[in-house]
């Protein structure tokens, strides 16, 4: 049983006393939600991790050889900016969960607790999937990956490329920057916002009978 078909046997129970539902069953069913939540994160912290570390050793690279051979200083600010970018990221990534761990720490054991843990846990991916947040998240990878982008045409002695190319090229990272976050807050907005309201609800009702 999953927490919408524990929600659906919760409503159908309106003219029965509280006590008549299973609170250890829902709270295992809560527990198992959360688990399915988390490995999905940890899923999505793996693959920032690996990308991000990448692309700022691939970064680092040009700078190390930039440095080496003395190259322009426009093109070794570059270089470092594209690092550090990619470096931030990760580690913001890495902040920003590590904080919703300890928020989720913060809550005992009780039926209660539980799921205030589920409704902090689903907050967390609301606020961090909407527009505008997602735009700040991707943004660090956007402007790194096109100083990288500048940097390897500023490098490479190949001039076969068009202005159509590099167009293209930048217009795609634009459009990766403001339509994937947009696409991605609403199918959040869309599957997590009753899933906060049904909690919401079923933590006032406990509330209200005790």
């Amino acid at each position: 049983m999953n927490f919408d078909q524990m929600m659906d046997a919760w409503r159908a129970q309106d003219d029965k006393p509280l006590y008549g539902v299973n609170r250890d069953l829902l709270q295992l069913v809560l527990q198992n939600e959360q688990d399915k939540v988390r490995r999905k994160m940890r899923r999505d912290q793996w693959m920032v991790y690996v990308c991000g570390a990448g692309m700022a050793l691939f970064a680092g690279f040009w700078l190390w050889v930039l440095v080496v051979v003395r190259g322009p200083v426009l093109q070794t600010v570059a270089a470092a900016m594209g690092t550090l970018l990619f470096v931030l990221w990760v580690v913001a990534f890495w902040v920003s969960h590590r904080r919703q761990a300890q928020r989720e720490r913060g809550f005992g054991n009780s039926l209660n607790d539980e799921i205030g843990r589920s409704l902090t846990l689903i907050e967390f991916q609301i606020a961090n999937g909407s527009w505008g947040i997602g735009v700040l998240w991707v943004a660090p990878a956007m402007i790194g990956a096109t100083l990288l982008y500048w940097l390897t045409f500023q490098i490479n002695t190949d001039t076969s490329f068009s202005v159509w190319h590099h167009l293209f090229i930048m217009g795609a990272m634009v459009w990766s920057a403001v339509y994937v976050p947009y696409a991605a807050s609403r199918e959040v907005a869309q599957k997590l916002e009753p899933r906060r309201q049904h909690l919401r609800a079923l933590l006032k009702s406990l509330e209200a009978g005790e």
